[in-house]
C-alpha cells in the first residue's frame, strides 16, 4: 500500500464515519429533517464511481485489488441506506398512512392529579 493510497483511506474513513451517525440519529428520531436527497444521491455515485475505478485499475494492470475498494463498497452501503431513509420516513408520515404508535409512558405520568 502507498502513501496516496494511505491518505485515500484515511479520507474514506473519515467521512464514512458521518454516515452511520447520521443514519442512526435519524432512526432515532424518525425524522429526515434538514437533508437533502439531491445531495445524498450526488455523494453515493461518488462513491459508486470510486469503488468502480478501482476495479478498472485492477483489470488494466492486471494487479490485485486495492483494499480500499471495500472502503468504497461500506461508504456507498451506508450512504445508500441513508438515502434510502430520507425518502422513506417522510412518507410514513404522510396523511392516510398507518398513524405513529405514541411512546409509552411513565407512570408518574399516568398517575391522576387528584391523587397528588
Amino acid at each position: 500500500m502507498n502513501t496516496s493510497m494511505l491518505f485515500e483511506a484515511a479520507m474514506l474513513l473519515c467521512f464514512g464515519l458521518a454516515w452511520p451517525i447520521a443514519t442512526v440519529r435519524m432512526l432515532r428520531t424518525g425524522r429526515a429533517e434538514d437533508k437533502g436527497i439531491l445531495f445524498t444521491l450526488i455523494i453515493w455515485v461518488g462513491y459508486l464511481a470510486g469503488a468502480a475505478s478501482k476495479i478498472v485499475m485492477q483489470e488494466a494492470r492486471d494487479v490485485p485489488l486495492a483494499p480500499v475498494f471495500w472502503l468504497y463498497v461500506v461508504n456507498s452501503f451506508t450512504v445508500g441506506l441513508n438515502g434510502w431513509l430520507q425518502w422513506y420516513l417522510p412518507q410514513r408520515s404522510k396523511p392516510g398512512k398507518r398513524p405513529r404508535v405514541p411512546r409509552r409512558q411513565g407512570a408518574e405520568r399516568l398517575a391522576p392529579v387528584a391523587a397528588r
